[in-house]
C-alpha cells in the first residue's frame, strides 16, 4: 500500500466500531515490531469486518486491503460510520451463526 494511504486507513480501520471485544494481546508476527492489546477483536464498519490488529499491519507494513475494501474507505473519505447497538447486535449475531454451524 502506498505510503501515502496507510495512515487514513489505519486510522479508519482504528477508529471503526468494535464488535466483539476479546481480551488478550497479539505480537507483530513479521519482525516484532508492535503488539496491540486485544489484537483479535473485531471492528466493522458494517460491510467488512477485520481484526483489530489489522491496522498495525497496514500502517507499519503496507501489508495491502483489498480494492473493493479501499475503494468503500475512500467514498468515505476515511471516516469510519458510527453503528447503532441494533447494527452491532446484528453483526455479532452473524458471527455467532458462522460458530453454531459446526
Amino acid at each position: 500500500m502506498p505510503l501515502h494511504e496507510r495512515a487514513r486507513a489505519a486510522e479508519y480501520l482504528r477508529t471503526a466500531p468494535v464488535i466483539i471485544a476479546l481480551m488478550g494481546h497479539t505480537e507483530d508476527v513479521v519482525d516484532q515490531k508492535f503488539s496491540v492489546m486485544g489484537g483479535s477483536a473485531l471492528h466493522s464498519d458494517g460491510t467488512y469486518y477485520w481484526r483489530r490488529d489489522t491496522a498495525e499491519y497496514v500502517e507499519t507494513y503496507g501489508t495491502r486491503l483489498p480494492s473493493a475494501f479501499m475503494e468503500h474507505g475512500g467514498r468515505t473519505d476515511w471516516h469510519a460510520p458510527s453503528l447503532t447497538d441494533e447494527e452491532i447486535m446484528d453483526i455479532d449475531d452473524f458471527f455467532m451463526s458462522l460458530r453454531t454451524q459446526g
